[in-house]
């Protein structure tokens, strides 16, 4: 991919993405993304502050690519086909979306944001299959299709 000064970091982006998601978060490192970017370390620290900015983004992206699967798909099971299939085809960078413990991420309130939007997907499609079950009801059955889908990921 060729790039410009203005694009460099969605290139940079781009290559912390391949890294992680062929190893693992601790694979990436910054100097490793800048050579293979072709930039010095100084350049890739004007576009982020440190590792976690860099994370942030990798997981904004993930949440892009799991709303869009909501878009897509036609039915309440076919977002969770396309959830668990998102987490089986991208393990390394849903466990850096969900399983991150690492670092504070409240200090990106967008991210806990699209987390919680996540969650309340599943909150709002039950009330199309439950109509009349309580908040709590309701509250109850999404935490146990949350973590059966999130133990099912694991498992697989």
């Amino acid at each position: 991919m060729s790039y410009h000064k203005e694009n460099l970091k969605d290139h940079l982006i781009e290559i912390a993405w391949d890294i992680c998601k062929k190893g693992s978060w601790q694979k990436v490192n910054m100097r490793k993304i800048a050579h293979k970017a072709n930039v010095s370390n100084t350049a890739f620290y004007r576009h982020f502050k440190n590792k976690n900015d860099l994370k942030a983004e990798l997981i904004r992206k993930g949440y892009k690519m799991i709303f869009e699967g909501k878009k897509s798909a036609d039915t309440f099971a076919g977002w969770g086909a396309y959830y668990i299939r998102f987490g089986l085809n991208y393990p390394h960078i849903y466990d850096l979306m969900f399983g991150s413990i690492d670092s504070d991420m409240s200090i990106y309130p967008d991210l806990e944001a699209q987390h919680n939007a996540a969650f309340d997907g599943i909150l709002v499609a039950l009330e199309d299959f439950m109509p009349d079950a309580t908040k709590k009801d309701l509250r109850i059955k999404a935490i146990n299709i949350w973590t059966s889908v999130h133990g099912l990921i694991g498992l697989l």
